[in-house]
């Protein structure tokens, strides 16, 4: 069996700026739309520095903190919770493949001020996975499907067995999700209600993952650490899965 963890990024400036915004402070997010574009580069708040340490302490509490493989986005936020969860003696790898989608140049010549309130806008239609903006470069979760796809192939070839654990990015663990439980674009609205909030963490125990025929079976619970009570899902068999005995 193969246990994987996967862990969304603690708050990043960004989710602030957009929390502020939502609740009516646009100034922030008005100056990060127009000097801080560089999504790679923004920081965990403190607020994201604290979620990273509870969802530590429920991985360590309720799964385990020996792990055999661990590999995370090249992001800043993403390196940052890592160190953050406060799991012993563990080696990051990065891999690019593991990145958030790209939004797309909003400042490319031509185009007219990427606003505040149109941002907000697209923030609550984004999660759909064919959704993007219409700008240069701009990802969907389906266009990182492909990407995902060749990461898990790999982690599967590399260890097949074991214990890993991943942290990436809201966006990236939706397409992860459609990868590992094989479900196609028709059916993602199974995945709508494990909201990805900011140290959510999805956990799957997979079984035959080294099968060449993509058959792999097994479960998935998902978990909010930092979220009042602490919620965690029922386990539930992916897709076609049927869950070993013993």
């Amino acid at each position: 069996m193969l246990e994987l963890v996967i862990v969304r990024h603690g708050e990043s400036v960004r989710n602030h700026a957009s929390d502020l915004a939502h609740h009516g402070d646009t100034s922030l997010l008005e100056y990060q739309l127009r000097f801080e574009r560089d999504e790679a580069s923004w920081d965990l708040t403190q607020r994201g520095i604290d979620q990273a340490h509870v969802s530590g302490t429920w991985i360590r509490e309720n799964i385990g903190d020996a792990y055999d493989r661990q590999v995370v986005s090249p992001f800043k936020r993403t390196r940052q919770t890592a160190a953050c969860l406060q799991l012993p003696s563990l080696d990051w790898k990065i891999d690019e493949r593991l990145r958030e989608r790209d939004w797309g140049n909003y400042a490319a010549p031509g185009l007219p001020v990427y606003r505040v309130e149109q941002y907000l806008q697209d923030l609550a239609i984004c999660s759909g996975v064919t959704w993007k903006r219409d700008f240069p470069n701009a990802e969907s979760v389906s266009d990182m499907l492909p990407r995902c796809q060749s990461f898990i192939d790999d982690l599967f070839t590399a260890q097949p067995e074991g214990r890993a654990i991943l942290v990436t990015h809201g966006g990236t663990m939706k397409s992860l999700q459609l990868v590992l439980e094989r479900l196609d674009l028709t059916h993602a609205d199974r995945l709508a209600e494990r909201r990805l909030t900011n140290c959510s963490v999805l956990h799957y125990q997979l079984y035959d993952v080294g099968a060449s025929d993509m058959a792999w079976s097994g479960r998935v619970r998902f978990a909010s650490p930092v979220l009042p009570d602490a919620p965690v899902s029922d386990w539930q068999p992916l897709a076609g899965s049927v869950i070993p005995t013993s």
